[in-house]
């Protein structure tokens, strides 16, 4: 072997061949730089698609999370537009179909409350509270019950609306005394006490006429209360209207109907009187709506002349416990 030189095989021919040492540096030096230029482009590539440097299993996790989080947010957005839709729903609801049937608005947090500790929301349990997961399950699970809720309300709203002629008949439209019969003493509202002269609420009218006056029903309804008291509303009664009515009728001298009775509008209750807390004889007459006292003129014709009256209102055979005839008794 020549100085300089240096033997190689051949991977052509297989043989071993002599070549000088320069030339072999030259190539090595130069196959060094070749690798280290396409080392280098390589990693100025994966820099520049990963800043961060992470791993690729983590980049793949990254741009699934970046995924999911896209559709999430579509999915906020038409639940924003559902809510939106819902939210009228409720509102006309409440406000209009509930208080025009004589129903209770529906709260809010039966509405929709859930309940994040439930078993149901296990699998978002050991999320953040700020994880947009875990917010989207929860008002998607929120709006469904206030739709279910709300298809429940206008179930029921179908029935009461069937019966919408009844409820025309079972309001309290109708003086509970004949035109002619009585003279109106005191209003709704607040007046000076007769027994001790305070001011006080006045619940309900009160109807001056003598003892024995003939009284009716002001609208269709049932007999849930008669009252004898020796004070306070004296002898009474309540009727149960429906549709969130009920009228009370007090200071009565004789009661003819009983508990449970099935009224109809104009149906003979008793005869008037002064008995409980009363300076005179007379009729005091309550309207409620909802559990709450309302003026009863709003609700009655106090120029209705006596034989359109007369035409409304029917005395049908006295229910009297007793079996004594019916008549005026002072109580």
């Amino acid at each position: 072997m020549g100085k300089g030189k240096i033997q190689i095989l051949n991977p052509e021919t297989l043989r071993v061949e002599e070549k000088d040492i320069r030339d072999f540096h030259v190539e090595k030096t130069v196959a060094i730089l070749v690798t280290a230029v396409l080392l280098f482009v390589g990693f100025i590539w994966i820099w520049g698609s990963n800043p961060d440097l992470v791993l690729p299993k983590t980049m793949i996790l990254r741009r699934r999370s970046a995924t999911w989080d896209s559709r999430l947010e579509v999915l906020s957005g038409r639940m924003d537009k559902y809510e939106a839709e819902l939210s009228m729903l409720e509102v006309r609801d409440d406000k209009i179909y509930r208080s025009v049937y004589g129903m209770n608005e529906i709260p809010f947090d039966i509405r929709s409350s859930v309940n994040p500790s439930s078993p149901r929301y296990a699998a978002i349990a050991d999320l953040d509270k700020d994880s947009r997961l875990r917010a989207v399950t929860l008002r998607m699970d929120s709006l469904m019950k206030r739709a279910a809720v709300q298809s429940k309300s206008f179930d029921e709203i179908e029935v009461i609306a069937r019966t919408t002629g009844e409820m025309a008949t079972s309001i309290p439209s109708i003086c509970p005394l004949t035109p002619g019969s009585f003279h109106l003493s005191s209003p709704f509202g607040t007046r000076s006490d007769p027994f001790n002269g305070t001011s006080k609420r006045h619940t309900g009218m009160d109807f001056s006429c003598p003892i024995g006056t003939p009284i009716y029903a002001s609208g269709d309804g049932v007999v849930v209360k008669v009252a004898h008291e020796f004070y306070g509303y004296g002898n009474s009664i309540m009727v149960d209207h429906g549709f969130g009515y009920r009228t009370r009728y007090a200071h009565m001298s004789k009661i003819c109907v009983r508990n449970g009775q099935v009224l109809r509008r104009g149906d003979f209750l008793g005869y008037s009187g002064r008995s409980g807390r009363a300076t005179g004889p007379h009729l005091h007459y309550e309207v409620f709506y909802r559990n709450d006292y309302v003026n009863p003129y709003h609700f009655m014709d106090l120029e209705l002349s006596e034989q359109d009256y007369a035409a409304m209102v029917r005395m049908p055979e006295e229910i009297i416990e007793d079996g004594e005839e019916a008549g005026p008794n002072d109580g």
